[in-house]
């Protein structure tokens, strides 16, 4: 019953994948569908998502914690690590234990290793054969997740592809690049809003964050939304 159970929490994380790409929700709403399905569901403990700007640099848009976002600002100041490695290569990359590329990638080393991750997976998000982003995703400890965990989070990110391919395809979505645009732009906003409720409630960022989510998803809002209410101090959590 427990395995019939797991099995019925998958299927509905997929359900809830294709109806956010479907429903014309915004990106990022899925994207942190994305990552918090990807812990929940598998034993890494943290993941990210980045996606590829408009002058073709890469930036942060969903994590799971603050620190994942330090580990990935590391890999894109120096456009180095094993996410950037997974797009320019469009396959998979595992790396059981970080310090076993400290030589290679000294930045993402010591900031994932601070931040007390030891392992690391990455993989491409692709629409149509082109990279547009990347997956990362963390573990506490050296090693390696299993087949099972590796083909679940694959086929997640290919649910998330395919469902921003089948969005440039319609024409009255907006452009794919204009969607990946705003994606980084609601980011920002989101941080903006952490910021301010982590002063105002004397709490951490990643708390402020958890506040922000479990608004947006009792009231089934989208992020950005409530993350601008809380900006312009229209709302109050």
């Amino acid at each position: 019953m427990a395995d019939a159970g797991h099995d019925a929490d998958i299927a509905s994380v997929f359900v809830e994948l294709v109806e956010a790409l479907r429903s014309g929700r915004e990106l990022v709403d899925a994207l942190d569908l994305l990552v918090r399905a990807c812990t929940d569901h598998t034993g890494a403990v943290e993941a990210a998502v980045i996606l590829r700007a408009d002058d073709r640099t890469y930036r942060a848009v969903a994590s799971t914690h603050e620190r994942t976002l330090d580990v990935e600002e590391a890999q894109l100041g120096v456009e180095g690590g094993p996410c950037i490695e997974s797009i320019a290569r469009g396959e998979l990359l595992a790396v059981p234990d970080v310090r076993t590329v400290h030589d290679r990638w000294p930045e993402f080393t010591e900031t994932a290793l601070s931040a007390g991750l030891r392992g690391a997976l990455a993989l491409p998000l692709e629409v149509d054969g082109t990279a547009v982003g990347g997956v990362n995703v963390f573990l506490a400890e050296p090693g390696e997740l299993s087949e099972s965990e590796v083909s679940l989070i694959t086929s997640m990110v290919r649910v998330v592809g395919t469902g921003l391919s089948q969005r440039r395809q319609n024409d009255e979505q907006t452009a794919l690049a204009d969607q990946l645009a705003y994606a980084l732009e609601s980011r920002v906003v989101i941080e903006q809003a952490k910021g301010y409720l982590s002063y105002e409630r004397s709490t951490t960022v990643t708390s402020a964050f958890s506040l922000l989510r479990s608004h947006a998803r009792s009231h089934q809002l989208p992020l950005r939304d409530v993350a601008q209410g809380v900006v312009d101090r229209r709302l109050v959590l």
